[in-house]
């Protein structure tokens, strides 16, 4: 037998709630250590061989509405060596629960 359950969400609670400073810190670290496993790497750019570690940007951020923190490989050849490596999709373990 199936039981329907009716589940009503309060859109401003949730907003409060993923706006928490404490859920920004926790998402702050999990960006960090993707960072670092992305930096772990050794990746070099500019250059054959390359002369510097590929640049990482982490930026953690909050609003009324959400925190968010982002990963980014900040340089022209970011793209191309996350088609060709993953480093960012491989990462993303790292930032899981420890």
């Amino acid at each position: 037998m199936t039981r329907l359950i009716r589940l009503n969400v309060k859109t401003t609670g949730i907003r409060r709630l993923l706006s928490l400073p404490l859920v920004e810190a926790d998402l702050g670290e999990r960006a960090l250590r993707i960072a670092d496993a992305v930096e772990a790497n050794g990746q070099m750019v500019e250059g054959r061989p390359g002369k510097i570690p590929l640049p990482v940007t982490v930026t953690i951020a909050s609003d009324k509405k959400r925190a968010r923190a982002r990963v980014i490989l900040d340089h022209p050849s970011g793209q191309a060596v996350e088609a060709k490596h993953g480093y960012l999709a491989a990462a993303l373990d790292a930032g899981g629960d420890r």
